[in-house]
């Protein structure tokens, strides 16, 4: 049985959750085990880039990462779903990305799936969801993760605009559901 963690890198009950709710509910349908990790609501210290990790394959913070980090080693699938800020992915996903690092020396993230999707406000040619994707998938490759999917959401500009593309959902449910399984 397949198992997925979903971090959201939004706090906001908006887009990025509604979409991750979707997901979950399909999930259970198709007996796909999902936790969602949503690091703006958890304490998450900054890293330091102190290697200390690199030596002794662990954080030296104490706070949620320890938890999130357990879930991670325990999933086949990560997804990643970032609202777009200043074209790019949201800072709460960054640092939680660069918290990930005790995972990079030991490979521990290698050959894990990895799914991006990105939530944008405007419509692509005016503001691309394309580098926050564009991250996504270079922190894959550079952990050697197996990037899957990739999906981009455009015309999300308030809390609930997502929920107004069902079908564009459901069509992306039924692809990544044969990522993941």
């Amino acid at each position: 049985m397949s198992k997925v963690t979903i971090i959201i890198g939004s706090r906001r009950t908006g887009n990025s959750q509604h979409l991750a709710k979707k997901m979950i509910e399909r999930f259970k349908k198709e007996r796909i085990i999902s936790n969602i990790i949503i690091p703006g609501n958890q304490k998450i210290f900054l890293c330091t880039g102190c290697m200390d990790c690199d030596v002794n394959g662990k954080c030296d913070f104490k706070d949620d990462m320890e938890e999130n980090i357990n879930k991670i080693l325990e999933s086949d699938t990560l997804i990643f779903i970032t609202p777009t800020r200043w074209n790019l992915l949201s800072g709460d996903l960054k640092i939680f990305m660069d918290r990930l690092n005790p995972l990079y020396t030991p490979k521990k993230l290698e050959n894990k799936k990895m799914v991006a999707i990105a939530i944008g406000s405007k419509k692509k040619e005016e503001y691309s969801t394309e580098s926050a994707i564009t991250s996504l998938g270079n922190f894959a490759d550079s952990a050697n993760m197996n990037s899957v999917y990739r999906y981009q959401f455009n015309e999300c500009l308030e809390a609930n605009d997502i929920l107004e593309k069902e079908d564009e959902i459901n069509t992306m449910l039924e692809e990544l559901i044969k990522k993941v399984k």
